[in-house]
């Protein structure tokens, strides 16, 4: 955005000199110098460069203020202190809670898996690692394979809502225990970043839209204003009769908890005309599962090639996963297999990308979200060509 205020330090400096050059014969004569000034060097001089560093400042902070002053351009403190005006707060980070499977082979005598265990991703084609710990003390019983155990993000954010089989590799050694495993559904609590900038300029701008009365916009304002809500879909065309508006609601994770939902639904009833009949859901999830054996470049480590591609691929169904190129998929969006492999592509040393799953397009309906069930790739190295 252009700044009609803002100067260089040159075009301040120019301006000074043209100024001087313009009057300094006439003040002479007027006896307001005592002689004609040397531009070039002396104190003059370093009294105008001087001068014009002060006057540069000056209109730095000028900008500064005049970019701040509007909520269309302002950020951070200044942007919060906008939304302050409208009675909005920018939404806190939160940590991500869910429960996981630890898993064993010898399924004989009880094992404990006490609180505090730490569990987490592998490193991902961004060089991002997640961790996670245990919340409680679990007993493994005589005859499981399996048991359910609570776990913390270690640290807020949206990266730690991990997608189903991300979660697979034990920190904290577990005699006994061979394995774990996040599966589809398994948050109870979405983690969630900072609301950014951009997120918290919408919502300013919905405030003001709620003044219309009871709008589309108005549930939207409501809806989004939920820690853990990054995308919002009103139905109000009447979708379940005259009188009915339908709120889908995406949380940070993709397919919301049902904590989410219900923070959503309370916001709305306090809020909502008492003649409108509100549905307030979660984006229902439509469970991919994606598989392929992607041909290798001969001269690419093929471990690094599949760990790449596999980040590409997640960003699709992930809007945390900041990939350039991928953009994640949104409510009522199709899965293209064009899409799929376009985004796998990316990674550098690609041949192609031979999906066996899915087998064709995956069509969603307007109050669907796609969702990543599994993702398994193999690699064959490519034949020189």
């Amino acid at each position: 955005m252009s700044i009609p205020i803002e100067k260089t330090l040159g075009d301040i400096r120019t301006d000074m000199f043209t100024r001087i050059e313009e009057v300094q014969e006439e003040y002479k004569v007027k006896g307001w110098l005592p002689a004609l000034l040397n531009l070039n060097k002396g104190i003059f001089r370093g009294a105008i460069e001087l001068w014009s560093w002060g006057l540069y400042q000056l209109y730095a902070f000028m900008v500064t203020i005049l970019v701040q002053a509007f909520p269309e351009s302002a950020t951070d403190a200044w942007l919060d202190l906008h939304c302050a005006q409208v009675g909005l707060e920018r939404k806190s980070a939160v940590k991500a809670v869910g429960t996981v499977y630890f898993l064993r082979d010898d399924t004989s005598g009880n094992v404990n898996i006490a609180a505090g265990r730490i569990i987490k991703t592998p490193v991902d084609g961004a060089g991002n690692v997640y961790r996670y710990v245990t919340s409680e003390d679990v007993v493994f019983p005589d005859g499981a394979s399996e048991v359910a155990v609570s776990v913390q993000a270690e640290d807020n954010g949206e990266g730690y809502n991990a997608t189903a089989g991300q979660i697979s590799e034990i920190v904290t050694y577990i005699d006994g225990v061979d394995g774990v495993e996040n599966r589809s559904g398994w948050l109870t609590i979405e983690g969630a970043d900072k609301e950014t900038n951009d997120a918290l300029r919408v919502r300013y701008e919905l405030k003001w839209q709620e003044g219309a009365g009871y709008t589309k916009y108005a549930y939207k304002s409501w809806a989004l204003g939920v820690t853990g809500v990054t995308e919002v879909k009103v139905l109000d065309q009447h979708p379940r009769g005259q009188g009915t508006v339908d709120v889908i609601v995406r949380g940070s994770a993709g397919v919301p908890t049902q904590t989410v939902v219900d923070a959503v639904d309370a916001v709305i009833e306090e809020n909502r005309h008492q003649n409108d009949d509100v549905d307030v859901r979660g984006v229902g999830g439509v469970p991919v599962a994606i598989a392929g054996a992607l041909e290798i470049k001969p001269d690419f480590i093929a471990e690094d090639v599949l760990a790449e591609a596999e980040t590409k691929i997640r960003a699709l169904f992930d809007p945390t996963v900041n990939v350039t190129g991928v953009t994640a998929l949104e409510i009522g969006e199709d899965l293209e297999l064009d899409r799929l492999v376009a985004a796998a592509m990316l990674a550098e040393g690609i041949k192609s990308t031979p999906f066996t799953l899915p087998a064709a397009s995956v069509v969603i309906d307007s109050d669907e979200l796609a969702t990543l069930e599994s993702l398994t790739l193999t690699w064959t190295e490519a034949e020189e060509s």
